[in-house]
């Protein structure tokens, strides 16, 4: 379901809910998910929160010396204390997925370098070909989903103060200035790695419920 923002002002968020009790695996993804729909770029979930999410790039350890590991641990640990230490009434969760590498914008390379040898060298047969093999071979990888990778999500959340659209309004408002809030202190600790956050659209949230689901269906 996805939730519109419309003239109706006073209509009511239905967001009571109750956990359902596992049934044998009879319930529903509708059931059993405490998402009630999408507002904005934020998900509306049935205990009356708004949440959003930041995709984070990841730093490879194994390419850093013991001193500037411990720097990384250091620079972390910093934003931690910073965005939920002592005296903060607040949470974030860290989620990392695996899911489907995507090489699109590869593939897109690799068929414009196809299109112009074979349109401006045709006699370049042999590198025209070995390009079309690569492009077969990993269409083929990336439409199997056979290769993963790890995502690395970090969610942030605003209450809706009552079940009014005017409560959505004002809390779309707050979590913008929230996770925006949460990206810079983020990039900002960890600036000496290049780490980079980047908050989610709706289409992308949604592509993320989808592959927490099963990523191959």
């Amino acid at each position: 379901m996805k939730l519109k923002n419309t003239k109706a002002k006073k209509s009511k968020l239905e967001w009571d809910y109750q956990p359902p009790k596992i049934n044998g695996g009879k319930q529903t993804i509708d059931d059993m998910s405490l998402v009630a729909g999408m507002y904005e770029n934020y998900e509306v979930t049935k205990t009356g929160n708004l949440v959003g999410i930041l995709e984070v790039s990841g730093i490879n350890l194994d390419l850093l010396n013991d001193n500037e590991q411990q720097d990384v641990f250091s620079d972390y640990g910093a934003f931690l204390m910073s965005t939920l230490g002592e005296g903060v009434d607040d949470s974030l969760q860290f989620i990392e997925p695996t899911i489907p590498v995507n090489m699109t914008e590869w593939l897109n390379g690799l068929k414009r370098k196809y299109l112009d040898l074979k349109n401006n060298h045709p006699e370049e047969k042999f590198k025209i070909q070995l390009i079309a093999s690569y492009l077969d071979h990993f269409t083929t990888v990336q439409n199997s989903k056979n290769m993963t990778t790890k995502q690395h999500l970090l969610t942030v959340k605003v209450p809706i103060k009552d079940k009014t659209m005017e409560s959505l309004d004002l809390a779309v408002n707050n979590l913008d200035e929230k996770i925006n809030q949460v990206k810079r202190d983020l990039e900002n600790s960890l600036s000496d790695f290049d780490l980079t956050a980047k908050v989610l659209s709706s289409q992308e949230v949604q592509e993320i419920l989808k592959n927490l689901i099963n990523f191959k269906g």
